[in-house]
């Protein structure tokens, strides 16, 4: 059974810092908060935006030009219309007209706290994702059933599909998924309400491989050939160049983990995580059964324009029932789930 007492930590949320000379100070006013964890990232893979107001000018059409600190590198453009993730910019605004929808004052502990918890409430979808992908992570070897309902106090909040097809309450939160009961349930009990949010399980683990610390790539992946299969079963907003060369390498022939390193440049650690999540969406095998037959990768087509500086992915919705079906019904013909949990998939 599984032992509530080992909990793999909790990922963390990502916060862009666009626009500041010094970024010590704001990496430290995130490492305050205890309950959700915020790292400092990359623009470009952020969750949300913490924006230089001193260094941002205002343009047409709700754009926002926020000029680099560092000497020589290109201004950022941000586009407040079109942005779906949360942005808020720092006192004191350098221009006088403008008005953006989220301030805060960084040398106020209660100014970054109260800006933290709303961003913490935007995006509750995600951090409720990456508890449940924590939740699988830890229980990947106990995961026997077909499918599993979640229950919290006696109510049903959610369900997995082992194949794939997730389903979760809209009220339940990330810490909610550290209370919640699993109980399996036979392949007809995977029905989900219709009012519950729709995602996918490669969808889910996608997102948490990238955040987490521990090596979730079996075993068998370091022993033998990597064959490639498909193209991951997730947006391809969230695909990144590196999974995009591994995919290539891959496409070309079966490669070790080994020979991967050598032909890609990457290190062991970089590999490993890449294939991690390549290997939950559903795009790799050790099984030359499985492998592709015939049918060269291509690369996904680009998402809508960026809404940061054309380089920066704006958040994907949600992703919706996975449409791979075989004609005439029957199981998915794509089922981007960890082969740890069904043997039949990948072996």
């Amino acid at each position: 059974m599984f032992n509530p007492a080992f909990q793999i930590a909790s990922p963390p949320l990502r916060m862009g810092l666009v626009g500041f000379a010094d970024e010590r100070h704001l990496c430290n006013l995130l490492g305050t908060r205890t309950r959700l964890r915020w790292v400092s990232s990359p623009a470009a893979e952020a969750d949300a935006l913490w924006v230089n107001g001193e260094h941002a000018q205002p343009l047409r059409n709700h754009m926002v030009r926020v000029l680099s600190a560092k000497a020589g590198a290109p201004a950022t453009i941000l586009n407040l219309k079109e942005i779906s993730r949360p942005v808020a910019f720092t006192y004191p605004l350098g221009n006088g007209y403008f008005s953006p929808p989220n301030v805060f004052d960084p040398q106020s502990a209660e100014s970054v706290a109260d800006i933290l918890r709303t961003f913490e409430a935007q995006l509750q979808r995600l951090c409720v994702e990456l508890a449940l992908g924590r939740e699988i992570a830890a229980r990947r070897y106990e995961l026997r059933s077909p499918a599993f309902h979640l229950s919290l106090r006696g109510k049903l909040v959610g369900v997995v599909n082992i194949s794939g097809e997730l389903g979760l309450s809209p009220q339940l939160t990330a810490v909610d998924m550290t209370e919640v009961r699993w109980s399996g349930r036979p392949a007809a009990a995977c029905v989900i309400p219709p009012e519950f949010r729709l995602t996918s399980m490669a969808h889910v683990m996608w997102q948490y491989v990238g955040r987490s610390d521990e090596n979730l790539l079996p075993s068998r992946y370091g022993k033998g050939l990597i064959y490639y299969r498909r193209m991951p079963q997730v947006s391809a907003r969230m695909i990144r160049d590196s999974h995009l060369v591994l995919i290539s390498e891959l496409s070309a022939m079966p490669q070790s983990l080994e020979q991967l390193q050598a032909s890609t440049g990457m290190g062991q650690k970089q590999v490993s995580e890449t294939l991690a999540a390549l290997y939950f969406a559903g795009s790799i095998t050790t099984d030359p059964r499985r492998a592709a037959q015939g049918k060269p990768w291509t690369r996904p087509a680009d998402g809508p324009a960026s809404d940061l500086n054309s380089s920066v992915p704006a958040e994907d919705p949600i992703l919706v029932r996975p449409s791979h079906r075989r004609r005439g019904g029957g199981a998915p013909d794509t089922v981007p789930l960890p082969a740890l949990l069904q043997a039949q998939y990948d072996e």
